[in-house]
């Protein structure tokens, strides 16, 4: 296995580290003080993280697949 391909390996398992720990642990969404002003701040904050670890995964998944 090339030092790419584990490069891309590491990239999709932080993405899948995170999106785990986001899962088991919600709150870590909601910043201290906006207890009740949290819906439009959970739901902006939850697509950025979602839009980057989709583009973590695709990384990963384009420096496995690169042709040499």
């Amino acid at each position: 296995m090339s030092n790419r391909s584990q490069f891309g390996f590491i990239l999709i398992l932080i993405a899948f580290v995170i999106s785990i720990t986001f899962c088991l642990n919600p709150k870590l969404l909601i910043p201290k003080g906006y207890a009740l002003a949290i819906d439009g701040l959970v739901v902006a904050r939850t697509l950025m993280i979602i839009f980057s670890l989709y583009l973590l995964v695709k990384i990963g998944d384009l420096i496995i697949n690169k042709k040499d």
